[in-house]
């Protein structure tokens, strides 16, 4: 089939997916100044999975309530208006494409563990520089690569044998519109144009893989940076990751300095996801993958990051050695704080949930071993948690002798003080 034909089936395809009834109604009385909490309420409560996702929402942590939030009312109240419809368009678009999970080209959670980040990331960053509505950052961010499953549903064998073949030097949407005559920034949005959603959200979607971004003028629009940023500072999603470049290290600096953000802000990115996901992803009732998978990657990441150390010492002829050890020390721990931070939450959870049930009476436990065991599963997360946080902060490096010749960090008494601060909380 020639690219022309594969381009026209993945646009004709959008008319098979359409918007939920309910979102249609959240998205129009949402934007009528004369609406009220009780109309927005009544809407909502036609839907049964919307308004136990909200329920859960307003009663998270996120929102220091637990348990005080029982009506819709109450909820709506609380989280307002863009709170409220960013969640109905999150799930309702999720909810779209969820029956194509079985039969993506791709590894769906992943995908979707890729946008939660990026949806995390942009609204995090849009705090920092006083952007809003927050929300809508964060459902930009969540949507960008929608377009994704809209060529893997019309094309999925054409499109699995893309990705197997797939080159991680060339640009990914360059070589998509080689394929298939189209990129998935188009596809997503065209669909979300037919969809008639908000204009700004779609010229976002459009244009974030768009390469050189203009960071100035009346084009760089504040919101398609924040996408394209988080897009880039999250961790890699279905495409193969392209080696670290000093050109790719500019361009994101170039956007960071356009942002009006500090590298600070973009320190607090890993810590922000590591600790938040798991929830979003649990309000949300999206499937990001298990502990296993999640440190089945940061191996994998590993390896990419000692071949990437490599390239960068032999390019790095004018940068002192020192200088550059940290910038890959300062790598190295990022990535796996952000991936094992990640799988701690989730366990973390999961130990919190049988203790909970044992206390309700779920779970029989009359020796006491069960929750002797989830003690102590509490305590190697808070030990994990601490190494990482001491490593986080490592400016040189320090090393003492381990084993034979080896060497590893010497942060033994800076985590034995880091788990005393802790321990107390478990």
């Amino acid at each position: 089939m020639s690219d022309s034909a594969l381009r026209d089936k993945i646009l004709s395809i959008k008319e098979l997916f359409t918007l939920p009834q309910t979102l249609m109604e959240v998205l129009r009385v949402t934007d009528s100044p004369q609406t009220s909490a009780y109309d927005l309420s009544r809407i909502i409560l036609r839907d049964a999975p919307i308004t136990a996702r909200l329920l859960r929402m307003a009663n998270s942590v996120m929102y220091g309530q637990q348990g005080r939030v029982n009506t819709v009312h109450q909820a709506v109240v609380l989280l307002g208006f863009r709170a409220v419809k960013s969640l109905v368009l999150s799930t309702a678009v999720y909810d779209v494409f969820a029956g194509e999970k079985d039969n993506a080209p791709f590894d769906f959670n992943r995908f979707w563990q890729h946008s939660l980040e990026s949806a995390g990331i942009a609204q995090l960053l849009a705090g920092r520089i006083g952007y809003q509505p927050q929300e809508e950052a964060f459902v930009a961010g969540l949507l960008h690569d929608t377009g994704l499953l809209l060529m893997g549903r019309a094309c999925p064998d054409a499109y699995q044998a893309f990705l197997s073949q797939a080159d991680p030097a060339k640009d990914w949407c360059e070589a998509e519109r080689d394929c298939f005559g189209i990129d998935h920034p188009e596809a997503g949005a065209s669909l979300f144009s037919n969809w008639g959603l908000p204009e700004q959200l779609i010229n976002a979607v459009a244009r974030h893989h768009e390469s050189p971004l203009r960071v100035d003028g009346p084009d760089a629009d504040r919101l398609t940076l924040l996408v394209v940023l988080a897009d880039r500072v999250a961790h890699h999603g279905i495409w193969p990751r392209a080696a670290l470049t000093r050109t790719a290290v500019e361009d994101k600096h170039r956007i960071v300095s356009a942002l009006g953000l500090r590298p600070l802000d973009l320190s607090l990115v890993d810590r922000w996801v590591s600790e938040n996901l798991s929830a979003i992803a649990s309000h949300l009732d999206i499937e990001v993958g298990s502990p296993a998978e999640i440190l089945t990657r940061a191996n994998q990441r590993l390896y990419e990051l000692y071949q990437e150390t490599e390239a960068l010492l032999l390019e790095s002829a004018g940068t002192s050695r020192e200088e550059l050890a940290k910038e890959i020390l300062e790598a190295v721990c990022a990535t796996f704080s952000h991936y094992i931070n990640n799988a701690s939450t989730s366990i973390m959870g999961h130990a919190e949930l049988v203790q909970m049930a044992i206390t309700r009476g779920v779970l029989a436990d009359p020796d006491g071993r069960l929750t002797e065991s989830m003690r102590m599963v509490e305590s190697a997360v808070v030990n994990i948690t601490a190494v990482l946080a001491e490593m986080k902060q490592l400016t040189r490096f320090d090393v003492i002798s381990y084993h034979d010749r080896a060497q590893i960090l010497n942060i033994e008494d800076k985590v034995k003080h880091r788990i005393d601060v802790l321990r107390p909380r478990i």
